[in-house]
């Protein structure tokens, strides 16, 4: 019993610490009262901290960063001073048809390509639409990124009826001959959280090879020359130096390459770009600015998707400022002006619960007030070109800017 109050007393004390960290270090609250519905939420969860399991109550913290009303400010799922976190040992992806299984542990990688339609009786939709209310965000693509890596996680079923320290949980599947089945599936403990994981190439046993877009997502960035086309390919992956190139350097080559192959459409991959460190972006965008004005006839094609955050967006943000870059793919998961900075990390001292908390605004381009750049020409991914590792994006962008340019 004293141990269950001292329990209580220690996440309470972590809820108090919480807020007055908000109130101090937040951009927009260091200046403003916390909202009301926040201090609200706060207490009804100190009331009610004896009835959650830990890990529910980091799905609680959670809930409470969403009124930061940004998608940098948030409390990770797992905590360092208290029993860990238990998620499923599967990955999920939201295409345009739905949610499926991208990849999986043993014994359950034979569940591979299947579409999800419930989570312990939950519609997976439902489950998704509900992130919008709690999950940290600076737009609604935010919650398509974050929400496939949240949903693996056992604390945020306690939310449904799901018994605090449930063992395993019952997952209702499609196969690929579009019969469902009822499947229970065991939790194992959660590894550190270090990000949302980038998209992996079709892990099904007959996929072709993986398209270019998905063959080299770790490397920082790079870029293919395709002169017999007059096409040169960049995929930017990483606001951050590499180890054997820095950005600058980096940039000073694709340069070269811009000069001497004079193609007429540059596609610049930002798909997999997640952000780093924006005073790195300048070498890149002067040569990119000088592309550009030397030949005014080439194009240059941006694709942007879910996980285009932060540092990236500020990348995109100048490029739709600064040059007349076309925009395909899917929006971006940021706003062209936006609260947001990494690196303001805490610990709360009881719990071991760890988060951010963001300090700074990034006005790129004053006055926009658009919650993310609209691409020039939408083109999504379903779950059958993924698991055939085609690109669309690519597909449509080759037909439409160099097939027609033969013709």
């Amino acid at each position: 019993m004293r141990e269950d109050l001292e329990r209580v007393k220690g996440w309470q004390s972590d809820i108090d610490l919480l807020l007055k960290l908000m109130k101090e270090q937040h951009y927009v609250y260091r200046s403003q009262p916390l909202p009301a519905e926040l201090l609200a939420k706060a207490i009804d969860l100190k009331e009610n901290a004896a009835g959650f399991s830990d890990e529910r109550m980091l799905t609680e913290l959670e809930k409470l960063m969403f009124y930061m009303h940004d998608g940098h400010s948030y409390v990770l799922p797992t905590a360092t001073k208290r029993p860990p976190a238990y998620c499923l040992p599967l990955r999920f992806y939201l295409f345009e048809d739905g949610v499926y299984l991208i990849d999986a542990d043993e014994p359950y990688r034979r569940w591979i390509g299947w579409k999800v339609e419930q989570i312990h009786g939950i519609r997976v939709e439902q489950i998704i639409e509900d992130m919008h209310t709690y999950i940290h965000q600076d737009n609604q693509h935010t919650v398509k990124w974050f929400a496939p890596t949240v949903m693996r996680f056992r604390g945020i079923y306690e939310m449904y009826g799901l018994p605090a320290l449930a063992p395993d949980m019952v997952l209702t599947l499609k196969d690929r001959g579009q019969h469902s089945v009822a499947e229970k599936i065991e939790f194992v403990p959660a590894a550190e959280l270090r990000g949302i994981p980038k998209l992996i190439p079709s892990q099904l046993p007959e996929a072709p090879p993986a398209p270019l877009y998905l063959t080299r997502v770790s490397t920082h960035y790079w870029f293919e020359n395709y002169p017999e086309s007059s096409m040169l390919y960049f995929q930017f992956n990483q606001v951050r130096d590499a180890q054997d190139e820095t950005i600058a350097q980096f940039s000073a080559r694709l340069g070269r390459a811009l000069a001497e192959g004079h193609p007429r459409l540059l596609i610049i991959d930002v798909r997999h770009n997640n952000g780093g460190n924006l005073g790195l972006l300048g070498p890149l965008m002067a040569v990119i600015q000088e592309y550009e004005e030397s030949a005014p006839q080439a194009r240059i094609v941006a694709i942007t998707g879910r996980n285009t955050f932060s540092a990236a967006q500020v990348f995109i943000s100048l490029l739709d400022r600064d040059t007349h870059t076309l925009f395909a793919g899917e929006p971006s998961s940021s706003r062209p002006n936006f609260v947001g900075e990494e690196g303001n990390m805490f610990v709360l001292p009881w719990s071991g619960a760890t988060g951010n908390i963001s300090t700074l605004y990034h006005e790129t381009i004053p006055g926009d007030d658009r919650q993310w750049i609209e691409p020039d020409f939408v083109v999504t991914l379903s779950s059958r070109a993924y698991f055939a590792n085609q690109d669309p994006v690519m597909d449509f962008l080759t037909g439409r800017f160099l097939d027609q340019d033969q013709d």
